[in-house]
């Protein structure tokens, strides 16, 4: 089944508050209003939750490939794309108007749905956090850079402390590390129930593959970026390695 808000809604309810958490549904003013307000033992916390699918234009398009016969054949990108930014952005505004003072953490609930929810949801966080594949002459597998493109946590580190990633049966709490808050979110409740399913690039490591682009260049400029890191990681080469996922689709008839 396709989830919508009102389906879905009630899902987050009660399981939140299995958490322990106590919460409220926020009264809708308008389209703007944030979906719920959360309270632990010492934080509170408003979440936004925003449901992705499919394309409804790109849904017909390819419909029509399969139904004259032909093969449907797709190359996705995996990265960040500006679709998914304006999503976010969306998610933020409501928060800034909601609660301007930053009172409360601001979180956004980012749930994927459609035809492939899982690469949805790695553009998501692909997005949040500006993730780009490297590869090295000097290191034997691919390596995952946060923060080497434009990320929605970068552009709002003032206004958004982190997000939770959804599909199918899958959560994952994204924190961001760039936040002005970072340091007292990481001592919030919220952070302690999902810590199982975290994804947290201050805890992650060079040995694991993963590379910190902590610096002020122009991530327009891909070159002086990657010049840091290679500085940075006492690296001589390092490239981009673009992911892509490629499918072919054939509609068969079905027997009656």
């Amino acid at each position: 089944m396709m989830m919508n808000e009102v389906i879905f809604k009630p899902v987050i309810r009660e399981f939140l508050t299995e958490l322990g958490m106590h919460v409220r549904d926020i009264p809708c003013r308008d389209s703007r209003t944030p979906d719920f307000e959360l309270k632990d033992e010492h934080d509170t916390y408003i979440v936004e939750l925003k449901i992705k699918s499919d394309d409804p234009v790109e849904i017909e398009r390819d419909n029509s490939v399969l139904n004259s016969g032909r093969i449907l054949e797709k190359a996705i990108p995996a990265g960040p794309r500006n679709r998914l930014y304006a999503v976010i952005k969306g998610g933020v505004e409501q928060f800034k108007e909601y609660d301007p003072k930053n009172d409360c953490y601001h979180v956004l609930w980012l749930h994927s749905e459609g035809r492939d929810p899982e690469l949805l949801n790695t553009r998501f966080r692909s997005t949040l956090f500006g993730v780009q594949h490297l590869v090295s002459l000097e290191v034997p597998h691919l390596m995952t850079c946060y923060f080497f493109e434009e990320s929605a946590f970068y552009a709002y580190r003032a206004d958004l402390d982190a997000a939770i990633l959804t599909y199918s049966d899958q959560l994952q709490l994204c924190v961001n590390t760039l936040s002005y808050r970072s340091t007292d979110f990481k001592k919030s409740g919220m952070y302690s129930l999902l810590s199982r399913g975290l994804c947290d690039p201050d805890n992650m490591r060079e040995e694991d593959g993963v590379l910190i682009a902590d610096c002020n260049e122009d991530r327009k400029d891909q070159g002086k970026v990657i010049d840091y890191l290679r500085k940075k990681y006492r690296l001589d080469h390092l490239q981009i390695m673009e992911m892509t996922q490629h499918s072919a689709t054939v509609a068969v008839p079905r027997n009656e």
